[in-house]
């Protein structure tokens, strides 16, 4: 089997056994910066994250970005999870596109890939990565669950789509077709800390018609291309 990669992870469990393969792993408000930090100095397969999740955003203290920009200036980190989440009916929508919009800026300007949240938000989503641009240094879309529609657009964009053990649940066809839908060099798939990496993969290439081993090779690829940094 080609090397894995799971492309959207989050701090592991205390006691809970580390994965073989390379992951990506997030951090999602300022309490856990530090600890993902850590992590990924003592783990050599660990590429970390920093960033404000559209869930935190209402609670962030003062200076959050300034905070988050000095670490991203001195730590060899991406910047996410970030993102916009509108299913929340309390979701303060103009407050969530300001700390994304604050987020994308330090990708472009550090030259460091992003991963993206978004959830019943897409074509705000959209709107933003058009009028902010897309990260030269790349951009995912973690946990997709959008249209295939949207998924074409995004990845006309250069947006990396990546699947999560949702293709494991029952009744999704609108899933399952989204998955068919993404061009195999814009295909990502993880974990997002929630299970192994390795029944993700099966599902995604029965569902798209390949061997397991070719859609490792071919994830494997795409996050060269999203991950440069730590992947070259």
């Amino acid at each position: 089997m080609h090397p894995l990669l799971d492309a959207h992870s989050h701090l592991p469990r205390l006691g809970s056994p580390e994965p073989d393969h390379w992951r990506v792993v997030c951090g999602t408000c300022e309490a856990d910066w530090a600890a993902v930090q850590t992590h990924a100095a003592g783990n050599a397969k660990v590429i970390p994250m920093l960033g404000l999740h559209p869930w935190f955003v209402a609670e962030a203290a003062p200076g959050w970005d300034l905070r988050l920009e000095a670490l991203l200036r001195t730590h060899r980190s991406g910047v996410g999870e970030c993102g916009l989440d509108f299913s929340r009916q309390a979701a303060d929508r103009t407050a969530q596109e300001s700390a994304f919009r604050v987020q994308l800026r330090l990708a472009h300007t550090l030259g460091r890939p992003v991963a993206i949240h978004a959830v019943q938000a897409w074509g705000r989503l959209l709107d933003l990565l058009r009028g902010e641009g897309v990260p030269s240094a790349g951009a995912l879309v973690h946990g997709y669950s959008g249209s295939p529609e949207i998924a074409l657009a995004l990845h006309g964009l250069g947006v990396f789509l990546s699947f999560s053990g949702d293709l494991l649940a029952p009744n999704r066809p609108k899933l399952c077709e989204s998955l068919r839908a993404v061009a195999a060099n814009r295909l990502l798939l993880e974990s997002d800390g929630r299970g192994e990496l390795l029944p993700v993969l099966e599902a995604a290439a029965s569902l798209r018609g390949v061997e397991p081993a070719v859609l490792a090779a071919q994830t494997w690829e795409n996050g060269r291309q999203c991950f440069k940094e730590w992947l070259a």
